[in-house]
């Protein structure tokens, strides 16, 4: 590292510290003043410990900060853990980047490592702002990248972990090495090793965790599949049963007109009684009829679930398909997968709208079949590069399935395309699946 004076070195420190803070402040979402009045109060004392013993200081900074989150993590564990995660990045930035501003500081100026440099006045101000500049882009970069991320509680669990281990690791090397006084490039290259070994690690993690999490995703929706299919089977068997009753009632309804007095009953109201259930048969009976076409067996039980799921709400549900469809190219989780998706997110728009409205289109040609998902909605629409991140959601953070999910399952199959757009105070969701071999 560079060599610094006594009263320079406090200075350089002093202001790392608040860096630290404000890197808390970005990386968590601990956001009341009176927690940052407290750290401010310790400043000074914080900054005599740092001068000295750098491992100390961050035991100290990470136990003081426990103290004053320990009541709200108390009430709220997924919280606690979040706050934490975003704590380790920020001591791991705090604790890392000035090494790498030292060297940056000492190639564009040309000094030596282990030489004191008390001639310099802008070389202070010159490391602070190379502290603060590359802190600011490292914790933007997490936050978008990583923080932002709606992830599961025991995956930022191991992260955590992981993180305390690597930044224990760090601050050990860094003191032992501090006080042997191995200093310069060899504690730059030990804790470039370090940071490399752990990038790796995490990479391997995250890669390991997700596959584990898309194997849950799959076997619970293998599941939830048997039990739709099952629901579904009830269902068209009711339907059939309905569709037989429903003559036999009409004309029952029509004889007992032709057969009754006036005397004996209001034919006024007899003949809005047969009005109303000749309505309510013929809706009933024949809102999804088009569901008699569709014989892929996941994709309707899917279908019948999030339609009359959307009807409970208060929705109006439409569905059409013509046509008998036996058959699509595309393989019948990854489609349970994106139509589940983009339902949920259209019933989601569509009750926060007057209209209320959700329409489902199924419409085969010879070379594609289309998939249309329509949905009334509120307001002006967001951007699709906003619906694509993950995590977003208009009623807040992690509510939102997003588009990314989509767009992952469909990024290695080239027969397939979604596209969106507005009509009408209509959006409009299309999935068009190519008849050609899969990809």
């Amino acid at each position: 590292m560079i060599l610094i004076d006594g009263a320079s070195y406090f200075f350089k420190e002093l202001f790392d510290l608040l860096m630290l803070f404000m890197l808390i402040a970005l990386l968590t979402d601990i956001h009341q003043k009176s927690f940052y009045f407290a750290l401010f109060l310790f400043l000074f004392p914080l900054v005599l410990l740092s001068v000295t013993d750098a491992l100390l200081t961050g035991l100290v900074l990470s136990t003081f900060v426990v103290m004053l989150r320990f009541k709200t993590w108390r009430k709220n564990g997924k919280r606690k853990f979040s706050e934490i995660f975003g704590l380790l990045l920020s001591l791991a930035i705090y604790s890392i980047v000035p090494l790498f501003s030292s060297m940056l500081v000492s190639k564009s100026l040309g000094l030596h490592f282990n030489v004191l440099n008390a001639d310099n006045p802008l070389l202070v101000p010159f490391l602070i702002g190379i502290d603060w500049f590359l802190s600011i882009v490292i914790a933007f970069i997490l936050k978008s990248k990583v923080i932002e991320r709606s992830i599961p509680i025991e995956n930022v669990k191991i992260y955590c972990l992981q993180l305390g281990v690597f930044l224990t690791f760090v601050y050990l090397f860094g003191e032992i090495l501090r006080r042997m006084q191995v200093l310069g490039i060899f504690q730059i290259v030990m804790v470039s090793f370090l940071v490399a070994q752990f990038s790796v690690t995490i990479f391997m993690t995250y890669l390991k965790l997700k596959k584990n999490q898309e194997k849950a995703e799959l076997s619970s929706l293998r599941a939830q599949m048997v039990v739709m299919n099952t629901y579904t089977a009830e269902i068209e068997r009711n339907y059939q049963e309905l569709r037989k009753f429903r003559h036999d009632y009409k004309n029952m309804l029509l004889a007992l007109k032709t057969t009754q007095t006036g005397s004996s009953i209001n034919e006024d109201y007899l003949n809005q009684v047969i009005d109303y259930s000749h309505q309510m048969i013929d809706h009933s009976v024949m809102r999804f009829s088009g569901l008699s076409n569709l014989k892929i067996s996941p994709i309707k039980s899917l279908l019948v679930v999030k339609l009359a799921h959307a009807e409970q709400l208060g929705l109006k549900v439409n569905f059409e398909c013509l046509v008998p469809l036996t058959k699509i190219n595309l393989d019948e989780v990854k489609l349970v997968r994106i139509l589940g998706i983009l339902i949920d997110n259209a019933v989601e728009a569509a009750l926060g709208s007057d209209a209320g409205i959700v329409t489902i289109i199924l419409i085969a040609t010879r070379e594609t079949i289309e998939i249309s998902i329509e949905n009334s909605f509120q307001g002006k629409l967001p951007s699709l590069s906003a619906m694509k991140r993950e995590g977003y959601s208009n009623k807040g953070k992690d509510r939102g399935l997003g588009l990314s999910n989509i767009q992952a399952i469909l990024a290695s199959n080239k027969q397939v395309d979604l596209s969106h757009y507005s009509n009408q105070g209509l959006f409009v969701s299309v999935l068009t699946i190519g008849k050609g071999e899969s990809v």
